[in-house]
């Protein structure tokens, strides 16, 4: 665990676009608070999910509560494969996503508001794992430096955005068929989802933590 912060350290320094941004985008000082935001989201749930697995053993990160619940590693293999679902969709549609040509909001679109309010912890509504992304990890090492990396692509991601109307171009969800957002909105569940696996793994490890002080006493 001793390389965790090294590596943390190398991955979350933020682009600068949102304070050297070129001339012809200045106007666009909504939007960019609104991706500073979602970069500063996706920063937090790295830190604190380096926070909560430093000096943890290998068994407890592995442990399952229940046969049909997940263990640490793979809420952070899930979390991993599921952002490496979305990413090259989204970075594909930025690619298309016009200027902004106004100092305006970008909107988060129906749809993935109501995906959004259900993802928020603490959630209640549980949510069936399509196939291709349940967690098959079982080492913490290779589950984390996979949450690392990818973790780096989405900051990349949503540094590319600046001074894009984002909003105004749609990916079709890689997981579930016929359903498609804006890419501002499908930024907005990336990060929700994040935080709803980080408050799962910090239910897990109290639980965990709990159990052993019943078992020393």
């Amino acid at each position: 665990m001793g390389m965790l912060g090294e590596a943390t350290d190398g991955m979350l320094r933020l682009p600068k676009f949102l304070r050297a941004m070129p001339a012809h985008v200045e106007i666009v000082r909504i939007s960019a608070g609104q991706l500073e935001t979602l970069l500063n989201q996706a920063e937090t749930v790295t830190l604190k999910a380096g926070d909560l697995v430093a000096g943890r053993s290998q068994i407890a990160l592995t442990t399952s509560l229940e046969s049909t619940s997940w263990s640490v590693v793979q809420c952070l293999d899930h979390l991993a494969q599921t952002t490496n679902a979305f990413v090259p969709a989204i970075s594909s549609a930025i690619a298309r996503a016009p200027r902004l040509s106004t100092d305006r909001a970008l909107r988060t679109g129906a749809l993935a508001r109501l995906f959004i309010r259900n993802l928020e912890p603490p959630y209640r509504l549980r949510l069936k794992v399509l196939t291709q992304l349940v967690p098959f990890q079982r080492d913490f090492n290779s589950a984390w430096g996979a949450f690392q990396e990818s973790q780096a692509q989405l900051v990349r991601t949503i540094g590319s955005a600046a001074g894009l109307a984002i909003d105004r171009v749609r990916v079709e969800s890689p997981v579930y068929a016929r359903l498609s957002y804006n890419v501002y909105g499908a930024l907005r569940m990336l990060t929700a989802h994040q935080r709803r696996h980080l408050w799962q793994i910090e239910q897990i490890l109290k639980a965990l933590d709990g159990a052993q002080v019943r078992s020393a006493s």
